[in-house]
């Protein structure tokens, strides 16, 4: 029997958008592995640089920076998404947001950890020269 309807164009069919719904979640996954990362590589800096010779208040130095910095920060960027992601609609714009805020917190968990370690000790080292 021969439809009346035209050949399905599979190729040529817009794709839907993902739903908005799953963006809150998404970035809490994100923040959360984004989170341990920090905190993993941050340990394994700031103890490679105590064995090196480092001041052992760099130890309370890194924990300053990860209560006082790193947890407002990834609660603010997970509470945003959470809130964008019940009222707003479902749109391209929308996730390519969402990829670039993801990029930034992954970029931000795993660069940070090396700059302030290295400036630290690089102050350290400015200081001690100094003081002799």
């Amino acid at each position: 029997m021969a439809s009346t309807f035209g050949p399905r164009l599979i190729g040529r069919s817009t794709p839907s958008v993902p739903a908005a719904r799953s963006l809150g979640r998404r970035m809490t996954v994100h923040v959360a592995a984004a989170l341990l990362a920090f905190a993993a590589l941050q340990i394994w800096l700031v103890s490679s640089a105590i064995a090196a010779g480092a001041p052992s208040a760099f130890t309370i130095v890194a924990l300053v920076m990860l209560l006082a910095l790193a947890l407002p920060v990834a609660r603010i960027t997970e509470r945003r998404w959470y809130h964008l992601s019940r009222q707003a609609l479902a749109s391209w714009g929308l996730h390519a947001r969402f990829r670039r805020d993801v990029r930034r917190l992954w970029l931000a968990a795993l660069a940070l950890p090396f700059l302030w370690v290295s400036g630290a000790l690089a102050a350290t080292q400015a200081l001690a020269a100094v003081a002799n």
